[in-house]
Formats: C-alpha cells, sequence, structure tokens
C-alpha cells in the first residue's frame, strides 16, 4: 500500500503541530536559553494538532480547492478515534506530568485573565460548530480572523512555555524588553502567515462567503498594502530590540532573511494552487525561522 505522506504529515495536521514545538522551543532558548518541558512540547503538538483537526472535521466542501477535505472523508472514523485519545493524553499530560492546575491556580489574577482571554478566544473561533443558534464569528471578519489566529499561535509558542518553564518566576519576564521584542515579532510574523493563508484560500474562501482581507480587496492589495508594511513594521521591532538587547549581528541577519522569504513566498503563493505546496512554504518558514535562531543561539554561547 502507498504511503500517502500529505495525509501522514500535512492532512493529520501532525506538520502544524512540529511547527509549534519548534516556535515554543525557539522561545524559550532564545529567552532563558533552555529547552522546555519535554511533556510541555509534546501537550502543545498534541493541542495544536486537536485544535486544526477539529477545524476540518467540520469542512464540507470537496473539490480541487479542498483535497485536504476528501482525506479527511476517507479517514473519518480514525480521526475522530485519534480526538478522542489526543484529548485523553493532553488532559493526563496537564494534569498529572504538568501540574497545570496547581499553576494557574497559583498564578497571579493578571496572568489568570490572560489566559482565560486566550483560551476563550481560541474557542469562540469555532463557536458555530458548537452552538445551533444563528452566530456569525470573526472568521468572516477580516483582519479579525488573521489577528486571532496570530494571537492565539504567538500566546501557545511564546507565554505558555515560558510560563510552564519559569512558573513563579515568569512575572519576571512580562517586565522586560526581551520578552516583548520577541513577542511582538512573533505576533507580527503568525500574523503576516496567517495572511498567506488567505490568499491561498481565496477561492475557497470566496464559495463559502468567508470576508477575509483577500476576498474583500484582492492579493494586490492584500500583498502591497498589509503585507508588505507588516513586514516592515516586524523589521522595525527586530531594529529596536536588537538596539535595547544588544544582540548578534547574525541573528539580526537572519531575522531579515526570513522577512524577505516571507515576501518572496507571499508572491509564489498567488500563482500556487496545490495546496500541499502552500502549506510547506508557508508553514516552513515557521521551521525555518524557529532553526535558524535556535542554532544562532547555540553558536553564540
Amino acid at each position: 500500500m502507498k504511503l500517502n505522506w500529505k495525509g501522514a504529515l500535512l492532512w493529520s495536521n501532525q506538520f502544524y503541530g512540529i511547527c509549534a514545538v519548534l516556535l515554543a522551543i525557539e522561545s524559550n532558548v532564545l529567552l532563558l536559553h533552555a529547552i522546555p518541558n519535554a511533556f510541555l512540547l509534546l501537550t502543545i503538538h498534541l493541542v495544536t494538532v486537536l485544535y486544526y483537526t477539529h477545524a476540518y472535521l467540520h469542512e464540507e466542501q470537496d473539490g480541487i480547492y479542498n483535497e485536504r477535505s476528501n482525506w479527511y472523508k476517507r479517514n473519518l472514523r480514525y480521526l475522530k478515534l485519534r480526538q478522542v485519545i489526543y484529548t485523553i493524553a493532553c488532559v493526563w499530560l496537564l494534569i498529572v506530568k504538568l501540574a497545570a492546575i496547581q499553576l494557574f491556580l497559583h498564578a497571579p489574577l493578571t496572568i489568570q485573565l490572560f489566559i482565560i482571554a486566550s483560551f476563550a478566544l481560541s474557542a469562540i473561533y469555532y463557536l458555530p460548530n458548537y452552538v445551533f443558534f444563528p452566530f456569525t464569528s470573526f472568521r468572516n471578519k477580516g483582519i479579525l480572523k488573521s489577528a486571532a489566529i496570530a494571537w492565539v499561535w504567538t500566546v501557545l509558542c511564546c507565554m505558555i512555555p515560558l510560563w510552564f518553564s519559569m512558573e513563579s518566576n515568569f512575572l519576571n519576564i512580562p517586565s522586560s524588553i526581551a520578552f516583548w521584542s520577541h513577542f511582538i515579532q512573533l505576533y507580527f510574523f503568525i500574523l503576516i502567515l496567517a495572511i498567506l493563508f488567505d490568499i491561498k484560500d481565496l477561492y475557497r474562501d470566496k464559495e463559502a462567503f468567508v470576508n477575509t482581507l483577500v476576498v474583500k480587496h484582492g492579493v494586490d492589495f492584500t500583498i502591497h498594502k498589509i503585507v508588505l508594511p507588516l513586514l516592515l513594521l516586524s523589521f522595525l521591532f527586530t531594529l529596536l530590540g536588537h538596539y535595547w538587547q544588544g544582540g548578534s549581528l547574525m541573528h539580526l541577519i537572519s531575522r531579515l532573511l526570513i522577512l524577505v522569504l516571507v515576501y518572496i513566498v507571499s508572491r509564489i503563493v498567488v500563482h500556487q494552487k496545490a495546496i500541499h505546496i502552500n502549506m510547506l512554504l508557508i508553514d516552513g518558514l515557521m521551521i525555518i525561522k524557529a532553526i535558524l535562531s535556535i542554532m544562532i543561539v547555540y553558536m553564540i554561547h
């Protein structure tokens, strides 16, 4: 039997999980010079796979724009069983191995509210899949869709690993310039990638009446008036972070290289129809960014 690598890696969302884990490692290595707990990394991977699998389990469109949806239909029973197993595993990891409840209960109120708000945001994103009354989520509200995705990813891959690694000492981190510099840069980076996915999904979103920025303004406007300014803004925060922290020139060059690659990919996805190629190109940027940053930190230190 021929192995369907696209299904095993991409449609199954394992690739998203790998990206989230690498970004979490990058955050910890950059700010703490340490790799997060292995159980935490496993939890981040499983939560990411769970979340995205839930999203695509409810897709109903077929056709050339939804090869992934066809794969989901063929493997629906397996995926539902996997969702149950992954959910049980996440609960066990959080309660038994990571003591997440105790950590949350002993956290300052501001941290508790921050975590609750982020969790609620991720849940509301797919609220229509749970309720049976008319409700239009912010998935259909242009920039709010991309902004919500970027926020959840940034919290999961930056704040959460630092919080679990430092526990009671975590309050020392948000007051640092290094933390906010990385947090904001990562947010803009994920926001841009989310917008690139809207370019990839242009035809699907039109058919589904999802009013993304790309559907509303067109591809050229999105790239030149939104993506490019965000890239420049991200680089500005990179320069400010480099100035305040006195970081290495290699790290600064690597950030600039990633931003250039993002712009190149934004031009490629316009003409690329294959979903798996676009996923590898766009999500691959997260892997390249994380690996470059981790390598540079260990080369310098």
